[in-house]
């Protein structure tokens, strides 16, 4: 269902281009822009869509800012030169299936020179099933080595013959019907112009999506299939809910939407479409993380609890000393605001019941009560002691064992203790988060203390250059 074209536009759309907020919370409009330049970022996003048989559909999503650009020209001529490079090789036998440069120039025609606004763009490539590395270079022509590299990898094995299944879910600014097949942001009567960011609030008050759900018309045990939205908040707790029916007589349909989120507090939020058989009880699932900032709108979801409820919590045992090493580890998954409220807590029963009300609701799988958030993460920070503590500090503080307490069990571990001329290290895959992504940690003490060094994950410390750092020559 998805376009065949390999091609690339640019499109300006009034957003300011912001870290996501889990390191500064920034608003969306209004900035004073600073005469320093920040670093030089790509935002990226893509989703993955059925083909044929053999081969899937890639999209790729990303976008510039434009005062970070150096300007060129005078009055009327001034403007910004920057590249995207593009290099995908197959993970297993490193051939490379694409290595081009895009280049692009945008005229700038307000009197400050930069209008503030993100250069959007849309790549399409048609891959056969299996996994890819990919490397994103994105530069400033105008400036010798101004630039931001992106590695990841990629799965583009998302297809079942058997049963109904979706596509990712695309991100959008906006989604509107369209007859300009030849524009690069169509798609199936659609203009879905993409959000790389993945940042909504301000003025983008709707979470726009787009998906496509495949075989609709295999294995059929109902005639319709009940099709839901679900939006849930960092403490896993159901924000928005809609659900509808859909008619199986079509193989292949669209499912595009639209979630008013301007009446929301900022929170990073996960986007749930589900399809289920009613009859047979099978459902299929695609989600996607997704930012909101509204610093004007306060979060009232805040839980008192009973007091029956809070004598059965395993906070209630714990002295001040248990309780402050408690929150202590959960510091990798409070908020800003959680932490200062943290220390306005002077008593022991103060704390123990922020620490319950902190664990309430923020169940491990959305939509599943049943699962104790608290247990498992304690669980995973005694593991952590176990396997990665050090005569320095105990598991939970150190760098794989904040990993591990975030993100779980890797999918898999390369380790390397006695290479030649080089430190001890470790690389650990993660083949479910964005698509698959790593951590490299490395013993550069000698001390058994594995430091974390490079990750492809965002958000997470990057060092493409990560090699030089473990030599030992």
């Amino acid at each position: 269902m998805a376009s065949m074209r390999i091609d690339a536009i640019f499109f300006n759309i009034e957003i300011r281009y912001m870290k996501k907020f889990i390191v500064a919370i920034v608003l969306l409009s209004g900035l004073t822009i600073f005469a320093q330049k920040e670093p030089f970022k790509i935002e990226y996003d893509y989703a993955r869509f059925a083909l044929d048989d053999s081969s899937g559909y890639l999209e790729l999503y990303y976008s510039f800012y434009e005062p970070d650009f150096e300007v060129t020209g005078k009055n009327s001529d001034k403007e910004i030169k920057g590249s995207l490079s593009v290099l995908i090789k197959n993970a297993s036998t490193e051939e490379i299936l694409v290595n081009k440069e895009y280049q692009f120039t945008s005229g700038l025609h307000d009197s400050n020179g930069v209008e503030g606004k993100s250069l959007i763009g849309n790549l399409g490539f048609q891959l056969p099933f299996g996994k890819y590395n990919f490397t994103l270079i994105g530069r400033d022509v105008t400036v010798s080595g101004r630039a931001d590299t992106i590695y990841f990898p990629l799965d583009m094995n998302i297809t079942t013959k058997e049963r109904f299944t979706l596509s990712d879910i695309q991100l959008a600014s906006s989604i509107y019907s369209s007859e300009k097949t030849n524009s690069v942001f169509y798609k199936n009567s659609y203009e879905v112009v993409p959000n790389p960011s993945m940042i909504f609030g301000g003025s983008y008050p709707l979470i726009y999506f787009y998906t496509e759900i495949y075989n609709l018309t295999k294995s059929v045990q109902s005639e319709l299939l009940m099709v839901e939205h679900n939006l849930y908040n960092s403490k896993n707790n159901l924000v928005y809910k809609k659900k509808k029916f859909v008619s199986r007589k079509n193989n292949n349909i669209v499912e595009a939407g639209g979630i008013n989120i301007s009446k929301m507090p900022t929170d990073a939020y996960t986007l749930n479409i589900q399809v289920t058989d009613t009859l047979m009880k099978y459902s299929a699932i695609t989600s996607k993380k997704v930012y909101v900032i509204n610093p004007n709108i306060i979060d009232t979801t805040a839980t008192l609890t009973s007091e029956g409820e809070m004598l059965s919590s395993e906070f209630l045992s714990m002295g001040e000393e248990e309780l402050n090493e408690a929150f202590e580890m959960a510091r990798y998954v409070a908020t800003g605001k959680e932490t200062d409220q943290w220390g306005k807590f002077k008593d022991a029963d103060g704390k123990r019941q922020f620490l319950y009300n902190f664990w309430k609701g923020r169940n491990l799988i959305p939509g599943v009560s049943q699962v104790s958030a608290s247990k498992e993460y304690y669980e995973k920070a005694r593991y952590a002691n176990e396997k990665f503590g050090n005569i320095h500090r105990k598991g939970w503080k150190t760098d794989r064992g904040r990993v591990y307490m975030l993100y779980g069990e890797p999918s898999e571990i390369d380790r390397f203790p006695n290479q030649v001329d080089v430190k001890p290290y470790e690389i650990w895959y993660y083949n479910s988060i964005e698509g698959g992504v790593q951590f490299i940690f490395a013993d550069l003490t000698g001390f058994s203390d594995y430091m974390l060094i490079h990750s492809t994950m965002r958000g997470e410390l990057r060092d493409d250059n990560w090699q030089r750092r473990i030599r030992t020559n």
